[in-house]
C-alpha cells in the first residue's frame, strides 16, 4: 500500500513539473514576442518613412521635368511664330530707333549686295504665287512670299529672298532683267524649266548681325514699295 502511494506521489510530481515547464516556455515566448514586436514595428515604420521620402523626391523631379518641358515648348512656339530675320537678335542702342525689317534689309545688302555704295535701297514685296518672270506665261511661281532688294541702277544688282526667322535667308537667284539673262530663242518650255530650277536651287545663307554706321547709312537710303 505504501509502495502504491509513493508511485502516485511520484506521478503527481512529474505532472506538476511538466505543467511548470510548459508555463515557463509560454512565459518566455510572450516575453520574446514583447521584445521582438516593438523592434519590428520600429523597423517597419523607418522603412515606410524612407519609401515616402523617396516617393516625394520622385514626384518633385517629375514636376521639375514637366516645368522644363513646358518652358521649352513655349520657347519653340515663340520661335516658330516669328518669321522675320532680325527679331531674334537684340538691337543695339544705335539701332533702337529703327524697325527690325529696316535692319534686316540693310544687313542683307551689306553682306550680299554687288554695290555697297548705292544711292538708294529699293525694297519690293512679292506675294506667294507671283511668277518669277512676269513676262512669260510658262514661268514658275514663287512658293512663298519673298522680298527683292535693288539699287537705283542695274549695275547695283539685286537680292531676292525669304527670311526664316532664325538669322538665315533662302536666296532666289532671279535675274533682274530677264531679257538680258535668257537666250532669244528660249521657248516657253525652256522658260518653265529654267524658272523651276531657280526655285529648286535656292541657297540657305546666314546673315551676320552687323552693327554700326554702315547699317544706319543704308537704312536711311531705304525706299520701300509694296
Amino acid at each position: 500500500m505504501r509502495s502504491r502511494n509513493l508511485i502516485w506521489i511520484g506521478l503527481c510530481l512529474l505532472l506538476l513539473t511538466a505543467c511548470g515547464s510548459n508555463e515557463d516556455t509560454a512565459a518566455a515566448k510572450h516575453s520574446t514576442e514583447d521584445k521582438t514586436n516593438p523592434q519590428m514595428k520600429e523597423e517597419y515604420d523607418a522603412s515606410r518613412e524612407i519609401e515616402e521620402a523617396e516617393s516625394e523626391k520622385i514626384e518633385e523631379k517629375k514636376g521639375e521635368v514637366s516645368a522644363s518641358l513646358a518652358t521649352e515648348a513655349e520657347t519653340d512656339a515663340a520661335v516658330e511664330g516669328d518669321h522675320t530675320l532680325t527679331d531674334h537678335a537684340e538691337k543695339s542702342d544705335s539701332l533702337a530707333a529703327y524697325t527690325n525689317e529696316e535692319i534686316e534689309y540693310a544687313r542683307i545688302w551689306l553682306q550680299l549686295g554687288d554695290n555697297q555704295n548705292v544711292d538708294e535701297l529699293n525694297v519690293r514685296h512679292i506675294a506667294k504665287g507671283e511668277p518669277l518672270n512676269p513676262n512669260a506665261e510658262s514661268s514658275a511661281v514663287y512658293p512663298e512670299d519673298v522680298i527683292q532688294l535693288t539699287g537705283a541702277r542695274l549695275i547695283d544688282g539685286s537680292i531676292t529672298y525669304s527670311g526664316n526667322g532664325d538669322g538665315t535667308i533662302n536666296r532666289y537667284y532671279v535675274p533682274l532683267r530677264w531679257e538680258k539673262n535668257t537666250p532669244d530663242d528660249f521657248s516657253e518650255e525652256d522658260m518653265k524649266i529654267f524658272t523651276e530650277s531657280i526655285i529648286t536651287t535656292t541657297k540657305l545663307i546666314s546673315i551676320d548681325p552687323t552693327e554700326g554706321e554702315e547699317v544706319i547709312s543704308l537704312i536711311e537710303k531705304i525706299n520701300s514699295e509694296s
